[in-house]
């Protein structure tokens, strides 16, 4: 499902695809921490993390729309939104081709994610 928000140019294939593993490797090490006062918090509940430890429907595979699109979106939008802000959630929930409340999580971790 294509998005809307930033064209997939070369630059943005290129970028994500340095990211990619990262995020997977991230989403695994979620998975990991199940249960531990250090994983990170993704607003999710307890049902969310067992549907992805268990690989359900909720596997990063079916993320990725999500978290591709807030990492390119930080691409187009971070000089003028350095952080996430009210403006730019409304920016960015007219612009995504999916389902932006069930992915908002998602779409703000790959906004944040900082590649080193």
């Amino acid at each position: 499902m294509a998005t809307k928000a930033t064209s997939n140019t070369a630059d943005n294939d290129s970028a994500w695809e340095r990211v990619k593993a990262a995020f997977a490797n991230d989403w695994e090490q979620t998975k990991a921490d199940f249960g531990s006062d250090n994983a990170r918090d993704m607003d999710q509940d307890v049902d969310d993390t067992i549907k992805q430890a268990i690989g359900s429907d909720d596997a990063f595979e079916n993320r990725e729309q999500a978290f591709r699109f807030g990492y390119t979106s930080q691409q187009k939008y971070r000089s003028d939104h350095p952080k996430w802000n009210d403006d730019l959630d409304t920016k960015l929930r007219r612009d995504y081709d999916g389902d932006y409340d069930a992915d908002r999580p998602y779409i703000r971790h790959a906004y944040g994610y900082h590649h080193d």
